[in-house]
């Protein structure tokens, strides 16, 4: 693809008025010529989960929709205006992925890489948004690809689209790239490549935090677990301190002091999140009882609008597909 082939490609998918139907309600049309033929035929090509349950469009709020669209409008001015920038690319596809479109933030992405091959920072945002896609071998392979080329470079802090509550970034790019290569490969059951990404984003010097480490042990003790280790995932979680300062990364502390033993099933399920509740499953299904894990995958993938990929990859290999 041509450079201005490239740049070209973006304006199909928001200058013409995608961010128009971003948060429509079901069933309201926008209006004429807001959207081009092919945007609005992928906007509305039905999705699916892995055991191949509908996928629904995010139930926002008023008040978050109009936040969300207010964000996608800036980051489509700034593509308006340096059309070539890389973080013109990354910002407009990181709002148009907090839509939950994360087929166009895809191509967003694919046509910055055009212009910027050999950016690490896009096929990082990339491999996330095919991960959410349910594209996880083509996730891996870019994150792979931005492991190879981050090597050596001097890491920089990730700025958060969505701030925390000092309102500052916690983590960095080389940390976040090896993090979420970890955690993509539990969903092909690559469990060796969890555990040695997610070791190698908790050793990254810059940046660590007791957040990195509680969402690093999360993913190592699972993974380790799966391999039938678990004496060496018993040891990651012994080494997460019951007293630790967070920023942010709360329901993981609470998942590896369930995992420690710290924390009843009681405890942890009251008021509970996703991630907690997909720890209780493993945990039951550690213990044999299937039954009650898959009761709680299949929660997971049915009340969240956009499933739950973790538990659906674990339903798949369970052979537990179909609503």
């Amino acid at each position: 693809m041509a450079r201005t082939e490239a740049v070209a490609v973006v304006g199909v998918f928001v200058s013409l008025g995608l961010l128009l139907a971003a948060c429509a309600p079901a069933g309201e049309v926008p209006e004429a010529g807001a959207m081009t033929e092919a945007a609005a035929e992928d906007a509305a090509e039905p999705r699916f989960s892995l055991i191949g349950t509908p996928l629904r469009e995010p139930d926002f709020t008023p008040e978050v929709c109009a936040r969300l669209e207010e964000d996608l409008a800036i980051a489509q001015a700034q593509m308006d205006v340096a059309p070539e920038r890389e973080g013109s690319f990354i910002w407009l596809g990181r709002r148009l992925g907090y839509l939950a479109r994360f087929s166009e933030a895809i191509d967003v992405f694919t046509a910055g890489l055009e212009l910027h091959p050999d950016s690490y920072k896009l096929l990082r945002y990339r491999g996330r948004h095919r991960a959410r896609n349910r594209e996880f071998e083509g996730a891996i392979a870019d994150y792979r690809r931005a492991a190879d080329l981050v090597e050596g470079v001097r890491d920089t802090f990730e700025p958060d689209g969505i701030l925390n509550s000092i309102e500052q970034p916690i983590t960095t790019y080389r940390a976040n790239i090896h993090y979420y290569l970890g955690q993509t490969s539990m969903a092909v059951g690559d469990y060796e490549t969890t555990v040695r990404a997610m070791e190698r984003s908790e050793a990254e010097p810059l940046g660590g935090s007791p957040d990195r480490l509680v969402s690093t042990a999360y993913w190592r003790y699972l993974a380790h677990r799966k391999l039938g280790q678990d004496d060496l995932a018993d040891a990651v979680v012994a080494e997460v301190p019951e007293d630790l300062e967070l920023i942010e990364n709360f329901t993981y502390y609470e998942s590896v002091l369930f995992f420690k033993g710290v924390r009843t099933r009681e405890e942890v399920l009251d008021g509970a999140d996703s991630l907690i509740r997909y720890a209780v499953a493993m945990d039951d299904h550690f213990r044999g009882e299937q039954e009650a894990a898959v009761r709680i995958w299949r929660e997971l993938v049915s009340e969240n609008a956009q499933g739950y990929w973790p538990a659906e990859a674990e339903l798949v290999m369970a052979g537990e597909t179909g609503s």
